[in-house]
Parts: C-alpha cells; sequence; structure tokens
C-alpha cells in the first residue's frame, strides 16, 4: 500500500510540474525580445523559437549555430530615431527632429531625409541580410504620431518598400499610428507581415523605474487596435513588461483566444 501510495504521489508530481512547464512554454517561451543581450548570453537562448536580437551583437556565424537550434530570428532595426552611441550618429546628428521623451541618448529622426533613408536600406538592412537574419524588427514607426506629417509617413513607407527587397518578415513594433494609417490607405501587406505591440496590459512609471498595469480606457484602445490589426490577417506579437501572475492569466487569456504570442519582460533593458 504504502509503495502504491508513493507511486500515485509521483504520477501526480510528473502531471503538476508537466502543467507547470506547458504553462509556461504557453506564457512566454515561444517569443523572445532580447535586444539588451549579450552575445554570449543569446547564444544560450535555448528555450525559445522566435527571437529579437540587436543584429551588432551577432555575426552571420552565430545566426546560422541559432538557425541549427530551430529558431526564427529576427534583427532590431531603428528606422525612426537615432540613439548618440550608434556609430553613424556624428553624421546624422543634424536631421534629429526632436528628443525622445524618458530616453536620454535618442532623438527623433527626419525618415524623409534621403540619405537616412539610404542608411536604412542599403546598408544596415543589408548587413542584417546577409548575416542571414529572418526578418527585421521595425522600432520608432511612432516617428509619425510624434511627427503626423505626410512626408514622415512617406518616409517610413519609403523605408518599409526599401528593405522589401531583401524578402525577410517585417514586424513594426508600436507604431499604431502609423499602422492604422496603413490599414485605412490598404497598404497594410506592401510594409510589414506582423505588429508587436508593448504595454497593452502593462505600463512603465519610469520615474520611479516601476512597472505598472494600463489603465482599463488605455487596454480597451490598444485591444480594440491589435482586433482591428488581426482583421488584416496579420501577425500579432505582445511585449509586457513585469506582469505579475494575476496579469499574465489575462494576457494568456487574450494572446489564445486571438491567436497571439507575447513575451513578458522582466526589465526594459531587454536582456
Amino acid at each position: 500500500m504504502k509503495k502504491f501510495m508513493v507511486i500515485v504521489v509521483a504520477v501526480f508530481c510528473g502531471i503538476v510540474l508537466f502543467a507547470f512547464a506547458k504553462a509556461d512554454f504557453i506564457q512566454d517561451k515561444y517569443y523572445g525580445v532580447f535586444i539588451g543581450i549579450s552575445k554570449e548570453d543569446g547564444m544560450k537562448l535555448n528555450n525559445y523559437k522566435v527571437l529579437v536580437l540587436e543584429p551588432t551583437e551577432f555575426n552571420k556565424d552565430d545566426i546560422k549555430k541559432l538557425h541549427e537550434k530551430n529558431k526564427k530570428i529576427y534583427a532590431y532595426l531603428n528606422i525612426g530615431s537615432l540613439e548618440n552611441y550608434r556609430p553613424y550618429y556624428e553624421k546624422f546628428k543634424d536631421k534629429k527632429l526632436g528628443t525622445y521623451e524618458n530616453w536620454e541618448d535618442e532623438y527623433w529622426m527626419d525618415v524623409s531625409d534621403k540619405e537616412w533613408q539610404n542608411l536604412i536600406v542599403d546598408e544596415l538592412g543589408k548587413n542584417i541580410a546577409d548575416k542571414g537574419f529572418d526578418g527585421f524588427f521595425i522600432d520608432n514607426c511612432d516617428v509619425y504620431y510624434q511627427f503626423p506629417e505626410e512626408k514622415i509617413f512617406d518616409g517610413l513607407c519609403s523605408i518599409l518598400k526599401g528593405i522589401g527587397k531583401y524578402n525577410l518578415d517585417t514586424i513594426i513594433n508600436g507604431g499604431d499610428t502609423f499602422v492604422s494609417k496603413c490599414i485605412d490607405e490598404k497598404i497594410t501587406k506592401e510594409m510589414f507581415d506582423g505588429v508587436n505591440q508593448e504595454c497593452v496590459f502593462t505600463d512603465i512609471d519610469f520615474e520611479h523605474k516601476t512597472y505598472t498595469e494600463k489603465s482599463m480606457e488605455e487596454r480597451e484602445y490598444f485591444i480594440g487596435y491589435l482586433e482591428r490589426v488581426k482583421a488584416q490577417d496579420i501577425q500579432v506579437f505582445l511585449l509586457e513588461y513585469g506582469a505579475n501572475k494575476s496579469l499574465l492569466k489575462d494576457i494568456e487569456s487574450f494572446c489564445s483566444k486571438n491567436g497571439f504570442q507575447f513575451y513578458n519582460a522582466k526589465s526594459m533593458e531587454l536582456r
């Protein structure tokens, strides 16, 4: 009898552990955004099928090794702003449009500028394609929200069409105002394959460097927006920050219902 009880307990524990492991995979072990990670740590990411990485940290051989682990890998590409640590900062700093709130080392860029477009498409984009990445993770199309001018919208479109020649998947991070205009103009299929939306359920308190819950009003806006994106037959990803267990259940339920993937980052540094 005692032996039978031991077996029952062992089986039960195994079921529980499997359930937790499965739940963890569903929650955030399929998709991960690690643009702040080092090459050394990036090569150890074994639990994710889809990765977003900073391309300057990895060479062609690194990407090949990650592919051997059955990874799909997107390269971070910032097309709407300029960081002061980039090697091309001095060349393009005169094309800045304004400061980027909460990010002291970053500035909004005039994406209508042809030299900037050429840098993104013919240098940065080509380098990413040559390294063997599967796609682009495009950041800061929100420049159109900050500067809602037709030339800014057209500039973003020119860049996205330009990198289209590499025949890689393209995910737009954020940029809901830009994406919504693309939907209105029925040009989404020409521009991108997916959308990643940050902070649908969570929020970042930059002043206190903590993570909070999104207000219901803002959450409902983004849920409605993502449902509209989904209707365009476009992939949807969520990037949340520091979600607690209770909030994770809401996120998982929402994503499961809609066929979305999400990643719950531990910090905004994305390491």
